[in-house]
């Protein structure tokens, strides 16, 4: 199972044109209790998104406007410290997600660019349809054990490696799952491990298995 972005967003959108002056998006940010919110044009395409942090600038730098920076960095601070719309003062390009990615796409994403949330775009158009946070990403561990029981049995033991699932005991206690049984070859333990940490919802993966061969030396292999 992998969840898409488009399962767990939200559609009511609070977003802000390019020409939105300053002032507004600070009411529409205090008014629906968000951080950032994203700046489309006129066909609805993100431009970029303006956080608390962009508009933080101008409080924290009001002279900006009087300086001459050489850093790329500081030139940009600077831009926005003296910025009046929504397009002056965003950070752009966007970080963006497809609705089509999965909620492990999107959780990689925020750790790279460190963000709380991504506009969710139409795969197709492009244009802005929802928004994904930190929260939305973190329900794949509501999760009930049992659910998570069956895909490591079925989707990963059974039809990823293509193994009877009878010669395992697969227990899942909190999200933390423990398999225990005999596996083919040594090779194959931190193959199917890795695999079971990728199921939704899985906290942790901890093995006690027992293998019939030890391929895991060139001696096994003599022809090498």
């Amino acid at each position: 199972m992998h969840t898409e972005v488009r399962d767990v967003m939200a559609t009511a959108v609070v977003a802000v044109e390019e020409k939105t002056p300053f002032k507004d998006i600070v009411h529409v940010m205090h008014r629906h209790h968000v951080s950032a919110v994203p700046v489309v044009d006129s066909t609805g395409q993100v431009r970029g998104v303006v956080s608390e942090s962009d508009l933080l600038l101008k409080e924290a730098d009001p002279d900006a406007g009087g300086e001459v920076h050489l850093m790329p960095e500081r030139r940009r601070e600077q831009r926005k410290a003296e910025g009046t719309i929504a397009a002056e003062v965003m950070t752009s390009p966007p970080i963006t997600v497809p609705a089509s990615a999965t909620v492990e796409d999107a959780a990689r994403s925020m750790r790279r660019h460190k963000v709380g949330q991504l506009p969710v775009i139409d795969p197709l158009s492009g244009r802005l349809i929802g928004i994904v946070g930190r929260a939305d990403v973190l329900g794949v561990y509501r999760r009930p054990d049992t659910d998570i029981q069956q895909d490591v049995t079925d989707k990963v033991i059974a039809q990823e490696f293509a193994m009877n699932p009878r010669r395992f005991a697969v227990t899942v206690q909190d999200g933390r799952v423990t398999v225990e049984g005999e596996i083919e070859r040594r090779s194959l333990v931190p193959l199917l491990m890795h695999a079971i940490r990728h199921v939704e919802g899985v906290v942790s993966a901890t093995s006690h298995l027992d293998y019939e061969a030890d391929d895991s030396y060139v001696g096994f292999y003599p022809y090498l």
